[in-house]
């Protein structure tokens, strides 16, 4: 293939999967186009993929009406409809949208609040495009606009967003960080020159590792970085809160503090304030990469919160979470009766915490020379509450990655009873290494059972051979590439489609745990 030939598929690849193919779908569509019209088999032998992963594709673009299947003397032929029927397809999902959008605008009583992640710096653009569709005179905050966020595709892509923004009749208003950088001070004064348009920087220094961004209902997390993750919330309620949490920095100072003793005095002062039995919450938990000193006096203050009766409620990253619940208990809480803890998403830590109480709020940077930024305002602490809620009673996320499903594995060793269905071994194999970690916490752990329900194809894999590991071989012989994990509160889903990348979706919906749970007794008697 030549350079050319690859920079075209390179290009058909990355519009294909902007139109929602997946990896596996691309590649058995492409397939399509160049064979013409051929059974399962050929395609299966131009691509080199499992066969149960080119039916699946074939499946999903058959429901899309991307191809035409027909039967010859009894065997499915395929072919690829003309690929107009892509635009069909977007035209098709317009009008679904119209007319849910009708429905759902004549419902009345509970505020209509949704969220999703945008990943990437398309993920970026496609949260901030969703400003356009605003009217004139509505006006879009930002907060925390950050030097990380100004490379050069950012930066052509702002200035085209601010050219239709200004078409629009969109105002803006944007909070920079505080920061010496010419870049962001370039950035300041250019914005202040555009139309219907105010920048100024925050009224502290910092490193801004996240920016907020709103406009009437909706409301942008953003994670800034080289792959940035956006996530975005539909709700008019947590904007307001936010739009006040703005005001308050466009026209007001916040009392700043700066050292270990800053951060000592304000979890101090907080746990005096506390009652036993009542509780504070913790946004952005590091758990662990502290700056010297903080590893020391977190230790006594878990102790002294434990010992007074205080409730933590943390959300935390995915690195994080293994390393607080050992805190926990090494504290004085080995039950974790008073020390609530769940992961927040896979994004890379920030150096930065939320914590709230009693209609206050702090943040922790956590630095070599840490800072403390009190805010006593119940609006600044209303709105990070209604940001909190929402995450926390979300009972179904999803995360990607081998070191993800590690943790996994040796969050159901704390459980110790591990029921699996369809476990065939593919992280022992694939992940030797992070393997090992789980393997030793395993044989470490008196009362451990993991019992797996498969096809007999994994008679003698090592999974198998462990002392508390018991296997029925009673599924069918077709390989599934989704296995079932339960344990304690908990069922995982984790899909191996894309290879050496598992997808883990996560629930702690009872219903949905309970269900599964019967389903697998049900086929273990059998």
């Amino acid at each position: 293939m030549g350079l050319n030939q690859i920079t075209r598929f390179l290009m058909l690849e990355s519009s294909l999967l902007k139109l929602n193919f997946t990896p596996n779908e691309i590649k058995v569509y492409s397939a399509l186009f160049e064979i013409g019209k051929c059974r399962a088999g050929k395609i299966i032998e131009l691509t080199g993929m499992h066969r149960n992963l080119v039916y699946l594709a074939l499946e999903s673009l058959d429901a899309r009406g991307l191809l035409t299947k027909v039967l010859v003397k009894g065997v499915a032929e395929f072919s690829a409809n003309d690929p107009t029927a892509l635009l069909d397809e977007i035209e098709n999902k317009k009008e679904i949208a119209r007319s849910a959008i009708e429905e759902l605008a004549k419902k009345k009583g509970a505020e209509n609040r949704d969220v999703q992640i945008f990943e990437g710096l398309e993920g970026v653009k496609r949260a901030r495009n969703r400003v356009l569709s605003y009217p004139a005179g509505e006006t879009f905050y930002v907060i925390g606009a950050t030097k990380l966020n100004s490379e050069p595709e950012l930066e052509a892509y702002w200035r085209k967003f601010h050219k239709a923004r200004e078409g629009k009749g969109i105002n803006q208003k944007t909070l920079f960080e505080n920061s010496n950088d010419p870049t962001l001070k370039d950035a300041i004064s250019w914005r202040n020159k555009l139309p219907h348009m105010e920048a100024r920087s925050l009224p502290f220094n910092i490193d801004s590792p996240f920016w907020i961004d709103f406009i009437k209902d909706n409301v942008n997390i953003g994670i800034a970085g080289h792959d940035p993750l956006t996530v975005s919330i539909k709700s008019p309620g947590i904007a307001e809160g936010f739009k006040k949490y703005f005001d308050y920095f466009w026209n007001q100072r916040v009392q700043v503090k700066s050292g270990l003793d800053a951060v000592r005095e304000a979890i101090y002062n907080m746990l005096d304030e506390l009652k036993p039995g009542e509780e504070y919450l913790v946004f952005g938990a590091l758990g662990k990469d502290y700056p010297e000193g903080f590893t020391p006096l977190y230790d006594k203050f878990h102790s002294d919160r434990i010992k007074k009766g205080v409730i933590t409620k943390m959300l935390c990253y995915q690195e994080s979470y293994q390393v607080l619940l050992d805190r926990f208990k090494r504290s004085g809480d080995a039950n974790l009766k008073l020390s609530l803890v769940k992961k927040y998403i896979s994004a890379p830590p920030i150096p930065m915490q939320i914590n709230l109480y009693k209609g206050k709020a702090f943040f922790i940077i956590y630095d070599k020379t840490p800072t403390v930024i009190h805010f006593e305002q119940p609006q600044v602490y209303q709105a990070f509450l209604s940001y909190f809620e929402n995450i926390w009673q979300q009972e179904t996320y999803t995360l990607r990655g081998a070191e993800a499903l590690q943790n996994i594995w040796l969050e159901a060793i704390d459980a110790k009873d591990l029921r699996f269905i369809g476990a065939r071994g593919y992280f022992i194999d694939k992940f030797p290494k992070l393997f090992a970690v789980v393997e030793a916490k395993a044989k470490k752990t008196p009362g451990l059972r993991w019992r797996n329900i498969v096809d007999p194809g994994v008679r003698g894999h090592r999974i198998t051979k462990y002392p508390w590991a018991e296997t029925k071989y009673s599924l069918p012989g077709v390989k599934n590439p989704n296995v079932v994990w339960l344990f304690g509160n908990k069922l995982v889903i984790s899909n191996w489609a894309e290879g050496d990348t598992p997808v883990l979706f996560i629930s702690e919906n009872k219903h949905l745990v309970q269900s599964y749970s019967d389903y697998f007794e049900a086929l273990w008697k059998i």
